[in-house]
Parts: C-alpha cells; sequence; structure tokens
C-alpha cells in the first residue's frame, strides 16, 4: 500500500501530486480546515485523468475517514447534492417498456442537478454495448449536467449491464441503472416445403381433397385461397387448417360456394415452433364449374305423379339467421354445412353444423331434392344425427329418405328405417341415421365411406295445408 500526504492551505483542499499513477492501493491523508481526512483507494489506486487538458488525479473506490466531524466534507458541496439519476427506456420517453435483447436498441436516461461540474458514463462492462462511451465526459458545467439525456445504446451481446454516471465537483458521487440481455435463443429449423396435389377442375358445391406429404418442423399451418383473384374464407375445411401430421401425409377437404365460377388457387403456408421460418405451398389454377344434378334424375316417379329434380334454391336459415342466395340444393355440405344466410360463414364440413335449421324457399309441390353426402372412412364413435319437420315452417308433410340412389324412397335403403313418410310440421322428426347395425326397422344404418343422398318429396303434391300456391318451402332442421 502506497501513502501520500498532502498539505492544503487552510481554505480548502489542495492535491499536488507528481506521480501519473500508482496502480496500487493508496491511503491519502488530506489536511482540511476542519481536521485531518483520510482517503484509502481501491486496489486500483490513482491515476491520471484521460481527459485531454486534464492535470488531475483520479481514484476509484474511495473510502473516507474523519478524525474530526466534517473533515471530510468538500467546500463545493456533498455528494447528497447532486442528485444524479439514471434509468433504461425503450424510448426517449422515460419508463417506456422494452424487452433487452441482442442487436436491440434502447436508451439510457441520465440526469443530475446544476451542483454537478461534471458527469462521467461508466459501467461494469468493456465491451458488448455500442454508443455509452465509458470513461468520456458526459457533461462539463452545471447548465448541461442538469439538463436530461437521452442516451440510445445497442447490446451486441448477452449479459447484465450496468450504466453509470458519475458526477463531481469538489467531491464524486455515482448512479447507475442495470439491464439484463439474454443469449438469443436459436431458431426453430425451417419447415419443409408443401408440395399440394389437387384436381385441376372443381364443380361448385361439390367437395374435393387436397393432399401434402408428412410435414417435418411444422407447429401450425394456414390455408388461404382465392377465386377469380380475390381472397376468399369460403371453403370449407380448407379455412380452418391450424395442425398438420408430421409422420403421415395430410389431406383437408375443400368445397368452394355452390354460386361460385372462375379460377380457384389455394395456398398453405406453414410456420416453426418459434414463428421464424415458414414454408409455402401453392397449388395450380383449379377451374372451378356450375353444379351439376350429378346421377340424379331430372324426374322422378310417385304415387301421385312425377317430382322434379330441384337443383338450385335460396336458402333460409332459422326464422330469423338470415338467407343464403343461389344455393346449390344437391350437396349436403351447402344446405348442413351452414348455420347461417352470412356470406362470409365458412362451410362445416359433414355432418355440418349442429343445430343447422336451413328452409329450402323455391320448393314446389311438385320437386324433390336429392341431396348427396358420403359418410368418412372412420366415422367418429357415436355419430349420428336426425331432423325434424318445424312447427315455424307450416307447410303440407314431407317424405324423407336416404338412400344409395338419388330421387329413390324404396328399393335402395340402407335399413327400412331410412324412410320416414307424410312427416307433419309439428317439430316431428324425420329419419334418424347412425352407424349402428341394431333396430334397422326404425333407424337408419349408415355404413362407413359410402355415397348416400337425402331424398326429400311433398308427400301430397295436392295438398293445400298451410300452402295453397305452387311453392310450398321445405324445411328439416337438424337436432
Amino acid at each position: 500500500m502506497k501513502s501520500l500526504r498532502l498539505l492544503p492551505p487552510a481554505a480548502g483542499v489542495l492535491l499536488f501530486a507528481c506521480v501519473s499513477s500508482t496502480h496500487a492501493q493508496t491511503t491519502i491523508n488530506l489536511n482540511t480546515a476542519s481536521g485531518n481526512c483520510v482517503a484509502v483507494t481501491d486496489s486500483a489506486g490513482l491515476s491520471t485523468d484521460t481527459t485531454p487538458g486534464s492535470v488531475s488525479l483520479r481514484a476509484t473506490g474511495v473510502t473516507l475517514t474523519a478524525g474530526q466531524p466534517g473533515a471530510c466534507n468538500p467546500v463545493g458541496g456533498s455528494s447528497s447534492m447532486f442528485q444524479a439519476n439514471v434509468q433504461t427506456s425503450g424510448s426517449q420517453t422515460p419508463g417506456t417498456p422494452f424487452t433487452p435483447a441482442v442487436g436491440a436498441p434502447f436508451y439510457v436516461i441520465w440526469s443530475a442537478s446544476t451542483d454537478a461540474t461534471a458527469c462521467t458514463y461508466g459501467g461494469n462492462f468493456s465491451s458488448g454495448i455500442t454508443g455509452w462511451n465509458l470513461g468520456s465526459r458526459a457533461c462539463t458545467d452545471g447548465t448541461s449536467c442538469s439538463a436530461t439525456h437521452a442516451v440510445q445504446v445497442t447490446p451486441t451481446a448477452a449479459g447484465n449491464y450496468s450504466f453509470s454516471v458519475t458526477c463531481t465537483n469538489a467531491s464524486g458521487y455515482a448512479a447507475t441503472s442495470g439491464v439484463n440481455v439474454p443469449q438469443p435463443s436459436t431458431p426453430g429449423p425451417t419447415p419443409n416445403p408443401v408440395p399440394l396435389t389437387a384436381p385441376t377442375t372443381a364443380t361448385a358445391g361439390v367437395t374435393f381433397a387436397v393432399t401434402w406429404p408428412q410435414m417435418q418442423n411444422a407447429a401450425r399451418c394456414v390455408g388461404t385461397g382465392t377465386l377469380a383473384g380475390v381472397a376468399t374464407t369460403s371453403l370449407g375445411d380448407w379455412n380452418t387448417v391450424t395442425t398438420v401430421s408430421n409422420t403421415a401425409a395430410n389431406s383437408r377437404n375443400v368445397v368452394v360456394p355452390s354460386t361460385a365460377t372462375g379460377t380457384l388457387k389455394l395456398t398453405l403456408t406453414c410456420w416453426n415452433s418459434d414463428n421464424s421460418a415458414s414454408a409455402t405451398g401453392t397449388t395450380g389454377d383449379i377451374t372451378v364449374t356450375p353444379p351439376t344434378a350429378g346421377n340424379c334424375p331430372a324426374t322422378i316417379s310417385a304415387a301421385d305423379g312425377a317430382r322434379t329434380l330441384l337443383v338450385t334454391s335460396d336458402v333460409r336459415y332459422g326464422t330469423q339467421s338470415g338467407t343464403r342466395p343461389g344455393v346449390s340444393v344437391t350437396e349436403w355440405d351447402n344446405i348442413w354445412g351452414h348455420g347461417t344466410g352470412s356470406p362470409g360463414e365458412s362451410i362445416t364440413p359433414w355432418p355440418g353444423v349442429s343445430g343447422s335449421a336451413p328452409t329450402i324457399l323455391a320448393f314446389k309441390r311438385d320437386s324433390y331434392v336429392g341431396i348427396h353426402f358420403k359418410t368418412p372412412v372412420s366415422p367418429p364413435q357415436g355419430t349420428a344425427g336426425t331432423w325434424f319437420n318445424p312447427t315455424s315452417n307450416p307447410g303440407p308433410n314431407l317424405t324423407m329418405a336416404i338412400s344409395t340412389e338419388c330421387g329413390d324412397f324404396s328399393a335402395h335403403l340402407p335399413s327400412p328405417g331410412c324412410l320416414v313418410p307424410n312427416v307433419p310440421s309439428a317439430d316431428a322428426q324425420m329419419v334418424y341415421w347412425w352407424f349402428g347395425t341394431t333396430f334397422p326397422n326404425t333407424t337408419c344404418n349408415l355404413q362407413p365411406n359410402t355415397n348416400y343422398y337425402v331424398n326429400i318429396m311433398q308427400t301430397d303434391k295436392a295438398s293445400t295445408l298451410e300452402c295453397s300456391g305452387n311453392v310450398c318451402p321445405a324445411a328439416a332442421w337438424r337436432q
């Protein structure tokens, strides 16, 4: 330990030294007007102030011990007078929240009082931060030191950083603020490319499948599409893609609105677990054509006369849920795949919307509908459903049958219970279907992976019950 004895005049403290540095803990005995004051530095000792033009010596980690009360008080004031303040912020406005990250700038905001004659930038780091010049003067007079300073800094490496300013006149005072900059996480792997397989043509209102291989490194996906160059959200299952399989091939059902025509293009975008990378697949152009009657005969025979196939109709939902115009009433999803008349509502694939309450408004006395659907390869256990003819749509009695043939009410029924004739509009139950094998006389026993038709006609086309005109809207509401 080195020791210097410095003798100032009685009115203050004056230091003279002939050393440029001591590089060891140094004891300085100060004789002040109020008595003896002993100052002990840390192990760095004394060093020359590097400020251009300065002849001062600098000391760090100084502790003061007074022989008499007030002996160590400086003439110019005390450290508490500097009111130095340092804080970090996300902007030049104090208190702005931010998340410290490598490469992300933020601000160190500091100020002092007019009692300070100089302040110096300090900190616990020698690298890892740009914009904060350690050891350089931050201000040189009371006016500039008392102003609020916002210094933009940028971390170049992770670490715990403390920022300080040391302000002086006859003594020193430091204020600090700290911030932790976490180590950047390793980005997740990029999902593999998404080659989509889709048909080149599709029929409006008819479901088709889009397939692609297993997706490595994909945590979530979004299916989008354009029809005639305009974004569309009415694509059935395609708009609900959220997760995909990483171990097996993927498939989604797509169905465009029954009134749509033009060119359809589908896109699937998949992101990795931390959303840092994505992969995109796009189909070629898919030409959408108007719906046809398929295998449904234009007319069928019934006991009281012929019935004519109804292909398109406006469909009202419930009593106050709106109407969908120009619906192709040849496919299940177009009818029971909706619950409202909202044009933005996506199709819910078979078995559709629970409680869907459609009324086919263009249904005539001599109409019939053959509504196609295909059961899945592996129906979820307990899948079942039924309809009722609602009181809120008073009209002639209806006959419903589920058959493997369009327009058939007798010859190709899966079980006898697939036919329910003469159902009044009194909330009376129509066909109940399920994937069971028992109760064949009262239930419609469906098979997986099979095409069926829901066939509906007015039981007696001459009936004037609640309908005296030629158009008698027909309703089949799901329970």
